[in-house]
């Protein structure tokens, strides 16, 4: 039974925090342009989402959860700082449809002239490491709580799961380019 033996994708969160209100966030860092945010973005949510409700509890009182992906490349091409995305109607896109999920892509490529002062610096921080002001500081801080709390570590990518993602990758782009190459043979021999 393919069910019982396959091995599913699961994500693993760079950093997953719950604020005093009860959201629950997690931020993830995106390197590499991989063409699948949406997907990923679906999986990290659907991971937090079953966090977001006990068992027995009324629909509700499910928390509110917000995914952040930290782009080193402008997902949609547009030039804004973030994308936020959202549930529409189909039909109706002036209206919203709020399920408790929030899905933001924020964008370091972007043009940080209209920004504020604090996402001036979260883009220069995660760009290059630079620690700017008092946001900045905070956030250098955060990072290294993170990385030093040794609970945590159980939910980082290992190294093994990251070299199956990036052999994963490389077959998808190696697939892809040899029916490209068989596509334009086939072509020059009619």
């Amino acid at each position: 039974d393919f069910k019982k033996n396959a091995i599913f994708h699961g994500p693993r969160f760079d950093v997953y925090a719950e604020d005093d209100q009860g959201i629950i966030y997690d931020f993830e860092m995106q390197n590499e342009d991989q063409h699948d945010l949406a997907e990923r973005i679906s999986i990290y949510q659907g991971n937090l989402s079953r966090q977001a409700l006990y068992a027995g509890q009324p629909f509700k009182k499910r928390k509110r959860t917000v995914v952040f992906f930290i782009c080193d490349h402008d997902s949609y091409g547009l030039g804004w700082p973030s994308y936020t995305l959202k549930v529409e109607i189909i039909g109706c896109s002036n209206f919203s449809v709020d399920n408790k999920e929030t899905n933001v892509i924020v964008n370091l490529k972007t043009d940080v002239s209209q920004l504020t002062q604090a996402q001036r610096e979260m883009v220069a921080y995660f760009n290059d490491g630079t620690v700017s002001g008092a946001f900045s500081q905070k956030l250098a801080a955060a990072v290294v709580a993170v990385k030093a709390d040794a609970i945590r570590g159980g939910i980082y990518m290992t190294i093994e799961e990251y070299a199956a993602l990036k052999s994963a990758y490389a077959r998808e782009q190696a697939l892809k380019e040899g029916l490209e190459q068989g596509q334009e043979a086939g072509k020059e021999s009619e």
